[in-house]
């Protein structure tokens, strides 16, 4: 794979999305959900200096930025409308530190140990050419101590697996156990791969100490299923409890996203 080819598709496809990205976003009630809970992760950490990969409209780097305890809240993305979006937002807020690249640009742009923590929402890692380089320059700026907060699309979705093959789509079933998934969308096809927390693991250990895992839409629907469970719903309540009881369990990495804590060690 050529991965600076790779990252030119992957720009070309969001930056069609762009325009419509962040309204659609406000109005799914599961990333709504998702979002606050991920957020609640990093709020957990030393969140002075912090950088999010993938920060598509620039919700999430806005949101720290009106948090008192956060000095700079830089963001790398490879999506060049993305960034103009994000820039504009810039001028008002001068805690935003937009930047044009993927994680393999780090050093580009930041001194080596000055980020407290990093944070990928919604499996931006998933569209990474090279993990295991981002893993190593990212490493690298994050200061001793530091962590880094990434959520990647599951490999192993079993609701996805289950429902697809009872409706006789077995292509479906198993496409995100293939190397090359498709994305979400059934209309625009975008290269990328699912992993499974064995293989996310093999790419941090090198450089990091797990410190936290956590699975999510294990039994509640997934975001473009958000309907099956309206917002508020007493079903939808339950499916979030019942997901709670079984981060316990072996089956905590079914869901639609598995969140991940890494610590540079000191």
């Amino acid at each position: 794979m050529n991965a600076e080819k790779y990252h030119k598709s992957v720009a070309d496809y969001y930056d069609e999305e762009a325009e419509s990205f962040e309204s659609r976003a406000n109005e799914n009630h599961v990333l709504k959900t998702l979002r606050d809970l991920f957020r609640e992760v990093v709020l957990k950490g030393d969140i002075k200096n912090i950088l999010e990969i993938g920060y598509g409209p620039g919700l999430d780097m806005v949101w720290f930025a009106g948090n008192e305890q956060t000095n700079t809240v830089s963001g790398l993305d490879i999506t060049p409308e993305f960034h103009k979006i994000v820039s504009a937002k810039a001028e008002r807020l001068p805690k935003l530190n937009p930047l044009l690249g993927g994680p393999e640009d780090c050093l580009k742009y930041l001194q080596p140990n000055s980020i407290d923590t990093i944070y990928v929402f919604f499996g931006a890692l998933n569209t990474c050419a090279e993990l295991d380089k981002a893993v190593t320059e990212m490493s690298k700026i994050l200061k001793p101590g530091g962590k880094i907060v990434a959520s990647f699309v599951n490999k192993w979705y079993a609701f996805d697996i289950v429902w697809n093959a009872l409706m006789l789509r077995p292509r479906k079933a198993i496409a995100r156990l293939r190397k090359v998934w498709g994305g979400y969308s059934p209309t625009r096809f975008l290269a990328s791969r699912c992993y499974s927390a064995r293989e996310v693991h093999a790419f941090f250990k090198k450089e990091f100490i797990k410190k936290r895992r956590t699975g999510y839409c294990i039994t509640h629907p997934a975001w473009y299923r958000h309907h099956w469970a309206p917002h508020q719903s007493t079903r939808s309540k339950v499916f979030y409890k019942l997901d709670t009881m079984l981060q316990w369990t072996p089956f905590w990495n079914l869901g639609e996203y598995s969140l991940y804590v890494y610590e540079k060690p000191v």
